[in-house]
């Protein structure tokens, strides 16, 4: 069973989750955006329970890389975010992001 994430930290930051092929070089942005409280990263959607770096690299396990994001409502929206995800994501994009592409040993430095 999938894990369910909440909408608002015990904190009270709301919390978004954005996947887009690679996590290094959104996660920063995310991070560098007033009102981001904090930023994690991790997978999503995959098979494999708690897969290492590695073994999602494979391209085995059905996982995509992903940021979360705790933030303030009050001084950064949504809809900012989105912004900020789809000026750094592209799309049509398979398997990555910018310099960081492919199954491992075909990677970027991320």
């Amino acid at each position: 069973m999938a894990s369910v994430v909440p909408a608002i930290s015990s904190e009270g930051h709301a919390i978004a989750t954005f996947a887009g092929g690679c996590f290094w070089g959104i996660e920063l942005r995310f991070a560098r955006v007033p009102g981001v409280v904090t930023t994690g990263t991790g997978y999503t959607q995959g098979h494999v329970k708690e897969p290492s770096y590695q073994e999602v690299c494979s391209g085995m396990t059905g996982h995509t890389e992903a940021v979360q994001v705790f933030y303030n409502p009050m001084e950064v929206s949504y809809d900012e975010l989105l912004k900020v995800f789809w000026e750094r994501i592209d799309p049509l994009m398979e398997n990555g992001q910018g310099g960081d592409r492919g199954e491992e040993g075909e990677r970027g430095a991320g």
